[in-house]
């Protein structure tokens, strides 16, 4: 379970339970707290550009682009994800390659891109996880490693 950045997983756990090592049900867990008010749901299109998908992935692909549902976890090259906060601090689930946002420049790049189109106000202190609890580190974590891997 990848885990880099600059929060370490057990300072992540304090107010997120469900990023802990051997957390039993993180999955269905991690669904629970972004499904339950979600402050935004998108896809990200592989050019970076943003899309609503409003209350569900399911329901609202990209015009022309359902068959990304069957394509798990690459979404024909489109990213999804979910910001939540559930009255607490925010978080962003992106479903992906574990590797995704840890160490491919192209993922990375186009994160980073959909992000900065979002209508809602987010700090480069937001953690940024996968569904499956890898924790690629804060916002602005991602950035630096967006420089670094140039």
């Amino acid at each position: 379970m990848i885990t880099i950045g600059s929060i370490p997983r057990e300072k992540a756990c304090e107010d997120f339970p469900f990023l802990a090592q051997h957390y039993r049900g993180r999955r269905k867990a991690i669904k629970a707290f972004t499904h339950l008010a979600p402050d935004y749901v998108f896809w990200i299109y592989p050019d970076g550009d943003l899309f609503d998908a409003k209350d569900s992935h399911k329901n609202n692909t990209p015009k022309g682009f359902k068959h990304i549902l069957l394509d798990e976890p690459d979404y024909g090259g489109f990213l999804r994800g979910r910001v939540a906060s559930n009255y607490g601090p925010q978080i962003i689930v992106v479903y992906c390659r574990e590797e995704a946002l840890a160490s491919d420049p192209i993922k990375i790049r186009q994160f980073l891109n959909g992000v900065a189109q979002l209508p809602i106000p987010l700090q480069q202190t937001i953690l940024v996880v996968s569904d499956n609890a890898a924790i690629y580190g804060t916002l602005a974590d991602i950035h630096q490693r967006a420089r670094d891997l140039g």
